[in-house]
């Protein structure tokens, strides 16, 4: 699969991936935004992304797809400049979690939904600020 650059990609600040701290912390209690494709039958998301702000100012995410994700955390050691900037990583990680997929029923998921979150994360991928505004339009 073959990326499709935008001029935004060139205005991204690099991401900083840390070791992983096998001690660290995950945020345990409310997190600054969270992003859900929802799953038509289930009680999980078909996939999600959680965006937080650390205490130094700079943003973490985590994913989730299919049921199997992790919780975002320092523990993880990744960390954006900028929310919209960490909100296209962690959409960039959805779209290579799905290209790692081989078969989607072994995870719990049919084909269409694996392409239904495909779609769902290129179009977070490429505009990440309005994103977020459509999870406020969710929330009202």
């Amino acid at each position: 699969m073959m990326d499709q650059l935008s001029m935004f990609d060139l205005m991204r600040t690099p991401a900083t991936i840390l070791p992983v701290d096998p001690y660290g912390e995950v945020i345990r209690g409310q997190i600054d935004h969270i992003l859900t494709l929802p799953h038509p039958r289930m009680a999980w998301p078909l996939a999600s992304i959680e965006i937080h702000q650390h205490t130094d100012e700079r943003w973490m995410w985590a994913v989730n797809m299919a049921g199997g994700g992790y919780r975002v955390g320092e523990k993880w050691g990744k960390f954006a400049d900028s929310r919209d900037d960490a909100t296209h990583y962690a959409a960039k990680e959805v779209l290579t979690q799905c290209e790692r997929v081989q078969d989607p029923n072994s995870i719990g998921i049919s084909k269409a939904q694996l392409h239904q979150i495909e779609a769902w994360a290129e179009v977070i991928a490429s505009d990440p600020a309005r994103a977020h505004l459509m999870e406020l339009e969710n929330v009202a």
